[in-house]
């Protein structure tokens, strides 16, 4: 049996006054047909405290081991940085600060005009015998990548300064341990030299909404692990549009593949998409198809479009695929890696068990009609996935 799985980034949403999410509201008929024909459940990724995709991600794949190296490390594997024993990488937001040093905006209006000049700009820097690698990711992303010219290690027990909100002043980077201190010292000096660097650019200049500072969010160091292949014996690939599934894919030495036209929006190219993970069924045993927009559209507020698009998604999608492949030699998985609120107006992600439906040859259908946060709460929940497609 090959298997597709499909993960559906921030998918899960809250119930609005009338109890409904846009899942629950939405008409996707492809996503019903494997709820009652296939095995419907909750899946608890046991997160600790906060519920990322690179790390809710990894934990679908059976990664639920000591190995994970932080998402500052995810990203940077998706860069051409090259990355050394006792570097310290970064997650890292462009951002907005007004005239009185206030977070106005966490993602600098998700413009990406310039982007990429403001990124290499910063590239290079070096301060207190530490060099800063800078590159720009997707959309408003980038990432940073710390090494002492000494080859001294470097810690990656500091705090970052991402708020997670806007309408405050953004926080100094911390040390939460003595050993850091070198690192946030560091670090600080240089989100300093990145802001007057950024302000004066010409680029910011003719934006609307200026790029001119840089919210670290996320920490990580090189790591090794065993590759999905190593794992589960099967040759996979990961299909995809964004640094952090890109990087996922690295850690795990799996094949990545980019297809023509894939956005982490709700432009994306859901047909596109389709055609390459049923071709790439045909070279790997395992394909793992990843879509971002559900999430995206729940940190913009766009609970309307959010539906919309899951009903865009079961069309292009689950359907297309369910019309293409046979079910009794794949066997075909829908889950998300979080819950994504659209009505919060803090950070989106939540932690609680996201529903998940498994289709295919000796998969037992449970008793569920319908593929929704409410109906799966009915169904057991469970801590591991990955057992019942490998």
């Amino acid at each position: 049996m090959k298997t597709l799985l499909i993960i559906c980034d921030g998918m899960p949403d809250s119930e609005d006054k009338d109890g409904n999410t846009p899942l629950s509201a939405s008409y996707h008929p492809g996503l019903d047909f494997l709820a009652k024909n296939g095995f419907v459940g909750l899946l608890d990724l046991k997160y600790k405290k906060n519920a990322d995709t690179d790390e809710g991600v990894l934990k679908i794949l059976g990664c639920y081991d000591d190995s994970y190296p932080g998402r500052g490390y995810i990203e940077a594997l998706a860069t051409n940085i090259e990355i050394q024993k006792g570097d310290v990488c970064f997650r890292a937001n462009f951002a907005t600060l007004n005239n009185d040093n206030m977070l106005i905006d966490r993602r600098a209006g998700r413009d990406e005009t310039g982007l990429e000049e403001l990124a290499n700009n910063l590239d290079g820097i070096e301060i207190d015998n530490v060099r800063f690698s800078v590159r720009r990711a997707v959309g408003h992303r980038l990432v940073i990548v710390m090494h002492r010219l000494d080859n001294k290690p470097l810690s990656w027990n500091i705090e970052p300064n991402d708020p997670k909100k806007t309408g405050v002043a953004v926080k100094q980077i911390a040390a939460k341990t003595p050993n850091g201190k070198t690192t946030a010292s560091a670090l600080n000096k240089f989100l300093r030299k990145a802001n007057n660097i950024l302000t004066e650019h010409s680029i910011n200049k003719i934006r609307k909404i200026p790029a001119n500072a840089i919210l670290v969010r996320n920490v990580g160091h090189p790591t090794k692990t065993k590759s999905f292949e190593e794992r589960y014996d099967k040759k996979a690939c990961v299909i995809g549009y964004h640094s952090t599934i890109e990087g996922v894919a690295k850690f795990l030495q799996m094949d990545f593949i980019r297809p023509p036209g894939a956005t982490g929006s709700e432009d994306t190219d859901l047909t596109t998409k389709t055609n390459t993970a049923i071709d790439a069924l045909k070279n790997y045993d395992f394909v793992l198809l990843h879509v971002n927009a559900f999430d995206t559209l729940s940190h913009d507020k766009k609970r309307d479009e959010k539906t919309a698009f899951i009903e865009r998604f079961d069309q292009l999608v689950v359907r297309k695929i369910l019309d293409r492949i046979d079910l009794n030699k794949t066997t075909v998985a829908v889950t998300s890696d979080h819950y994504s609120n659209s009505l919060t107006k803090d950070y989106a992600h939540s932690t609680e068990p996201v529903p998940f439906v498994i289709c295919g040859d000796g998969i037992k259908a449970s008793d569920t009609k319908k593929y929704d946060e409410k109906n799966a709460m009915k169904c057991k929940v469970y801590r591991d996935m990955i057992s019942f497609l490998v």
